[in-house]
Order: structure tokens, then sequence, then C-alpha cells
């Protein structure tokens, strides 16, 4: 029998062979490297230690993902704010008797950790048109105006581990007000336009109401078991963002955690950002509910009851495709006469795609990258001697890395995301992958939603 027909028979007919030569010959090691019930033993210990979820989600200082939004991003959410929730954004005030009609005309925001100003505030500038009208419509007088408010940003939890970024427009302030109407400019009467902010400040408050700017809720994933959540944010105004530090009930290691605070590249309206240890325990946690195989048939195919089994034992970048993520794993025996583990490596590749003409999204993508690595024990030796029996054999590798690639996939493209009453779109626009990081940028609209 050629050499390659042997390896092509698989890995179960090369422990039939096993059986009926020396072991010697067969295998390198003790024959105790080859006892089932020590690596069936291993194999269960090593699986309950993968996928563990705590209680809740913890109250942590560190944070293995991060929403990033920029100036422009919030300068776009504002926009879906509608005259309903507040005056600001366009709509009526009552004013020393006058049902005044504004509509602004260009706005800017700005992010500020200043305690002078507002710890934790956007300040919303707005040029604006207003209108005086009678209770019957009959105009009155119109003029223009600009006005810099601050308007204080919070994080809510809600029900269902589900959190939002609220602006409370409650509480805002105007912090500047020029206005001029009919030959009369505000800035001529310092004490009257003081006097102006303080009671339009006042009458907006009254008029206005808290709104969600953004939800976020847990990932669409699995079983629905894991949990994300924003539990703390901070303004970084050199660099023009707010970062909103997400936790999550998977058990990870302290050392997963983000380093937060830089500015967006270019225009990104937000990022998305990911510690690859992140995507480890995701997919920990899909081997624990057996969305992605744990166990397999000889022949490769997915088996609960199957004698092959894989854990995972690393998740990281590698060190020359700039995207490409290198997953370390172990592939078990735990059944038969005849057991042990192999140790191997694999690259699943990560870029950008036109998904639907419209927007775009990650993927990933599983290669045909395979390398054993040393440290295999009893018949998972036979890997480390001979790449042609492993390549003959990658029918279960091919299963594992198509269901890992699919998990991997809906982990990075988290979207679970809304904006209160109206539809928001996504679209991926940058991918940068470093040894601490998973970076996302993304673009996105908000849109009215349809009846609205």
């Amino acid at each position: 029998m050629s050499h390659r027909r042997f390896a092509s028979t698989g890995l179960a007919y090369v422990l039939a062979m096993c059986a009926a030569c020396d072991l010697e010959s067969c295998v390198r090691g003790e024959q105790q490297e080859l006892d089932c019930s020590d690596h069936q033993e291993g194999f269960e210990k090593t699986v309950a230690r993968e996928g563990v979820l705590l209680d809740a989600i913890p109250e942590k200082a560190s944070f293995p993902m991060a929403l990033v939004i920029s100036e422009n991003g919030i300068a776009e959410l504002l926009k879906g704010i509608t005259s309903d929730t507040n005056p600001v954004a366009g709509g009526n005030l009552t004013l020393f008797g006058l049902n005044l009609q504004i509509v602004p005309k260009k706005t800017e925001v700005e992010l500020t950790s200043e305690l002078d100003k507002c710890s934790r505030c956007v300040i919303f500038a707005v040029d604006f048109a207003v209108q005086a009208v009678t209770d019957g419509g009959t105009s009155q007088l119109a003029g223009t105006g600009k006005s810099k408010i601050s308007i204080p940003l919070r994080l809510e939890q809600l029900e269902g581990d589900t959190s939002a970024l609220v602006a409370a427009y409650d509480q805002l302030t105007i912090l500047d007000l020029t206005m001029s109407a009919m030959g009369f400019i505000t800035s001529e009467y310092p004490e009257f336009e003081k006097a102006l902010e303080i009671k339009m400040t006042e009458l907006i408050r009254e008029q206005s109401e808290p709104v969600q700017l953004m939800k976020f809720e847990p990932w669409t994933i699995g079983t629905n078991s894991v949990k994300v959540a924003a539990k703390q944010f901070a303004i970084f105004p050199e660099a023009g963002v707010i970062s909103l530090g997400m936790q999550t009930n998977l058990d990870l290691p302290k050392a997963v955690a983000l380093e937060v605070g830089q500015a967006l590249d270019g225009d990104a309206m937000m990022a998305v950002q990911m510690h690859p240890g992140l995507l480890l325990g995701m997919a920990e946690r899909m081997l624990a509910e057996d969305v992605i195989p744990r166990r397999y048939d000889d022949e490769g195919n997915p088996d609960p009851d199957g004698a092959q089994g894989i854990t995972l034992t690393g998740l990281g970048k590698n060190a020359i495709g700039a995207n490409d993520l290198d997953v370390t794993f172990r592939v078990w025996r735990t059944k038969g006469d005849y057991c042990g583990y192999a140790n191997a490596v694999s690259v699943l590749r990560l870029g950008l795609e036109d998904s639907d003409g419209i927007q775009d999204r990650i993927t990933v993508t599983p290669t045909d990258e395979l390398r054993v690595l040393e440290g295999g024990q009893g018949v998972g030796e036979l890997y480390e001697d001979n790449q042609d029996l492993v390549e003959e054999n990658k029918g279960l590798v091919d299963h594992f890395k198509s269901s890992l690639a699919d998990q991997i996939g809906i982990t990075v493209n988290y979207n679970e995301l809304a904006v209160d009453g109206q539809n928001i779109v996504f679209d991926a626009t940058g991918l940068t992958v470093t040894d601490k990081k998973i970076d996302i940028l993304l673009d996105f609209l908000v849109l009215a939603a349809e009846g609205g």
C-alpha cells in the first residue's frame, strides 16, 4: 500500500494499523501516552474551562470591547432628534407671549470634559432662523440667531442587559445666545442677552425630555446567552471621541483589556474595537454550546458521540498577513484502543466586502493554511511525523474552521445598536488588526422610521 493511499484512509485507519503492529514502530513515546482514559479526562477538564459564563456582567475598570463615537458621529445622532422631544432641534417655543418657530440652518458638535462647562457634555452650536407668529399663524417678526448649548450625556442601564447613551436635553444650558430681528441685535444689550439666555434655558428644559442617542443590546449569537453592555463612558476632547466601555458575562482573563482614547482615522463616525481575547472567549462559548461542533466522527463529520474532539488554545494576530488571525487548537482522540492529541494552527482572513450594494461588512474567511505544532501526545505525534497525513485528513479541521469563521464573523459584525424611533444603517469603512486590538471603522446614517 502506498504512503498516500494509506494517508487518505484517515486517522481511524491509522489507529487500526497501530493495533496490528509494534507500538514503537507506529507511535513514539510511552504506552501510557496512548491511554484513552487519561486523554478523555484531559479533554473533559479542558472543555470545562472553555466558554464559562459569569452569573452577571461584572463591574470592572477595564474592558474587552469599546464603542467609540466621534464628533461627526454624535452630530449624525443629533440629527435624528425631532422637535417632539426638544425645540433646539427645530420646533416651537413660547417666549414673552410670542410663539417662536425655530429652524436650524447649521449645526456643529464639540465634545468637552471641561468642568467649568460640563464634565460629560456635547457642545451643540446652532445657527438658526426664527419667526414669531400669532395664535392664528400670522407672522409678527422674523430674524436669525446663533446659540451654543451644552447637553449632558449619561449612560443608562435598561432592562435585559441593554444600555443606552442618553442626551439629557432637560438639563441643557445655553452658554451663548445672539439674536437679530428687525434691526434689534441682542449682543448690543449684554444684560438683556444674559437674561434671555437664562429664560430660554428654563423654557427649553421645561419643554424637553431626555433622548436616547443610541441603544446597545446583547449579541444575537448562539443561544443568546452571551451578554454585552456599555458600563462606562469617557470623553476625550483632544481626540474628539467618546469611548463607551463594553463589558461581557464571558469569564475572560484580566489581560483581555483595551487601551482607549485614541482619535479615529479620517472622518470616521464610529469604531467597534475588540481585544482578540474576546473573540477567543466567544469562540470557546460557541464550542460549549455546540454551535461550533465540538466532536467529530472518524470521517471528520460533526458527531456529538464521535471519537475526536476540538479545543481552542489561542487566537491572535498573524505575523505576516495584515488582517489575518492565527487560530491554534488541539485535535483530540478520546475513544478506541489508542488515543492522544495533536496541536495545530490555521489562519482566518478578515476583510471588507460589499454585502448588499449599500453597506460593507467584515468578512471572515478560513484559509487552507494548516501547520502541525510540537507537543502532541500519543497518536497525535503521528501528525508531527507526517505532513502528508495531515493534508489528507483535513475534513474535521475544515468543518471546524468553517463553523469558527461563521461565529467570529457574527462577533466582529456586532450591530445590535438602535436609535429610538429611527432606523440606523451601518457601513464598515476600515479594518485594522493588531496584537491587542481589532479596530473596525464604521459610518452610519440615521433615517426616519417608516411611518414616522
